[in-house]
Parts: C-alpha cells; sequence; structure tokens
C-alpha cells in the first residue's frame, strides 16, 4: 500500500497553460459560460467564484510503503474520518490541446475527477478557446460543467469519455496528465512517463504526457484498475 500525508489544503485549479488561473469549481446549476466579447477587455458573464463551490485539494508531502496491518493503524479514527470526507482523497486531471486548422485557434480540454473517501466522484470539464481575430473575436471564450456525483467506477468512465480534445479542433497538439497525490501516477504509471511542469503547481507538480490520446485512455483504464481494489 502506498501511504503518504498531506501538510495543507488549498482551492483547487484546473491545470490549464493559459494566461489566468480557473478555479476547481461546481458551478450551482451545473454549468457555466465565459465569454469575453469582441473588444480587449470585453465584458465577462457572470464571476468565476459565484454562485459556486470551490473544490480544496490537498497538499501531499512525502510517501513510502506499508503493508495493510500497519497502515489501519494509522489511518483510523473519527477525526481524521471527518477531515477525509471534505476534500478528495485523489484527483485525476487529463488536458488535450487542440488547433483548429482552418483558423489557427488553439483549444484546450481539461477533466478532472475529484474522488472523495466515502467512494464517491465528479467530473468537471473546462473548454477553453482561443480568440479568432478574423471573426472579430479577439478574447478566449470557456464554459465549465460539472457531472452529478458519481461512484468512483462511474467516474473513471466518465473521465475516460470526456478527456478528448474539442470539437472544433481538427488537430491534435498534445495529450496529458496531472495526479494527485503524484505517488500514485507513478506507482500506477511508471516513473518513465513523469515530467516536470513548467511552473509546478503544489496540487500538480508534476504531468504524465502522452503522444496519442489512445495511450491516455489507456491510462485512466489501469488507474480504474488500482481504484478498483480500494473502491469496491
Amino acid at each position: 500500500m502506498i501511504r503518504t500525508e498531506w501538510s495543507e489544503t488549498i482551492p483547487g485549479e484546473f491545470p490549464i497553460t493559459e494566461w489566468r488561473s480557473f478555479p476547481l469549481q461546481i458551478p450551482s446549476d451545473g454549468f457555466k459560460k465565459y465569454i469575453l466579447g469582441s473588444l480587449p477587455g470585453g465584458v465577462r458573464t457572470g464571476d468565476v467564484r459565484e454562485d459556486s463551490e470551490v473544490v480544496h485539494l490537498p497538499v501531499y508531502v512525502g510517501e513510502d510503503i506499508c503493508d495493510a496491518r500497519i497502515f489501519d493503524e494509522v489511518s483510523g479514527g473519527p477525526t481524521l474520518a471527518k477531515r477525509l470526507a471534505k476534500i478528495p482523497v485523489a484527483t485525476i486531471a487529463t488536458k488535450a490541446c487542440g488547433e483548429c486548422s482552418s483558423s489557427g485557434v488553439q483549444t484546450q480540454s481539461l477533466s478532472v475527477l475529484p474522488v472523495w473517501s466515502d467512494g464517491t466522484s465528479i467530473v468537471l470539464e473546462l473548454e477553453w478557446y482561443e480568440g479568432d481575430p478574423m471573426e472579430g473575436n479577439i478574447n478566449p471564450e470557456w464554459y465549465i460543467q460539472a457531472s452529478p456525483r458519481l461512484s468512483v467506477r462511474e467516474g473513471l468512465q466518465k473521465l475516460k469519455g470526456s478527456s478528448k480534445p474539442s470539437s472544433i479542433a481538427d488537430k491534435n497538439r498534445c495529450c496529458c496528465m496531472h495526479i494527485n497525490p503524484v505517488s500514485l501516477g507513478k506507482h500506477v504509471l511508471g516513473e518513465g512517463h513523469v515530467y516536470s511542469c513548467s511552473s509546478p503547481s503544489k496540487t500538480w507538480p508534476q504531468l504524465w504526457k502522452f503522444d496519442t490520446h489512445e495511450k491516455m485512455l489507456n491510462a485512466i483504464d489501469k488507474l480504474s484498475e488500482a481504484f478498483d481494489h480500494t473502491f469496491k
């Protein structure tokens, strides 16, 4: 068994590589859109933190291997159980970057699966589109949506279905995955797939890159097998 611990919890963010951050939020109505308009600065519809719940993620530190008996001895107790109920114990994020060849518009599609200790999960999706000056729109737009609460198995299947390039992209630029805690990714996917992020965060310090979309989906299948042993 892998044992790790967290030093703190902080507001989660989508691991998007753009000019601003996007809180890992659950919109109250399940969906939000942001359209900045055609002028510099534009007009944003809504507010990122308005009528939404931001998911907090643990900052994990250290890791070791222990047997089931030792794990049970150090992980029990009502205090810990109460803390675990509020934050995800593991979170998987996928990202597919694409391009529309006719216009050169860049896109990023991100899907994030937080998993809680009670065996439930949700899938949060962020679609980001670069502005197209040829259409009079120089500002990007983005859409965030959240699934209802799902079992871990259902969440992993939905993650697999949503982990794909944007529908407007016909050219794939990259596919990658982030995993919190990192130790889960290393033990399931292997050390050879780990790359350092150009601007690492506390919750997404490393990533796994894949040269094809199919290989990223295969990685989700491997993680699903690992979760099957934990969440029945």
